[in-house]
C-alpha cells in the first residue's frame, strides 16, 4: 500500500513541477512575443517614415522636373537667339573684310 502512495505523490509531484514549468515557458512566450510585436511596430513605424520621406521627395522631384522642363525651354530660346546673333556677326565681319580688302594699307 505504501508503493501506491509513493507512486500517487510522486505522480502529483511531476503533475505540479510539469505545471509549473508550463506557466513558465508560458509567462516566457508571452514576453517574447510583446517583444517582438513592440519590434515590429518600430520597425513598421520607421518604414512608415522612410515612406513618406521618399514620397515628399518623389513630389519635390517631379516640381523640380517641371521647372527644369521650363528652363530648357527657356535655353533652347536663348541658344537660337545665340545663333542667330553669331550669323549676324559672321556676316558683318565678312562684310567688313570684304570693306577693308578694298582700302589702302599704309
Amino acid at each position: 500500500m505504501a508503493l501506491v502512495w509513493i507512486t500517487l505523490a510522486f505522480f502529483l509531484l511531476s503533475l505540479i513541477g510539469s505545471a509549473v514549468l508550463a506557466v513558465r515557458l508560458g509567462r516566457r512566450l508571452h514576453r517574447d512575443f510583446k517583444k517582438l510585436n513592440r519590434e515590429i511596430g518600430l520597425g513598421l513605424n520607421r518604414i512608415d517614415r522612410s515612406a513618406n520621406r521618399i514620397e515628399r521627395q518623389l513630389s519635390l522631384s517631379a516640381e523640380r522636373g517641371t521647372r527644369l522642363e521650363a528652363s530648357l525651354l527657356r535655353l533652347s530660346a536663348s541658344r537660337a537667339r545665340l545663333n542667330v546673333q553669331r550669323a549676324a556677326i559672321a556676316d558683318a565681319r565678312a562684310s567688313l573684310g570684304r570693306v577693308t580688302r578694298l582700302a589702302p594699307r599704309k
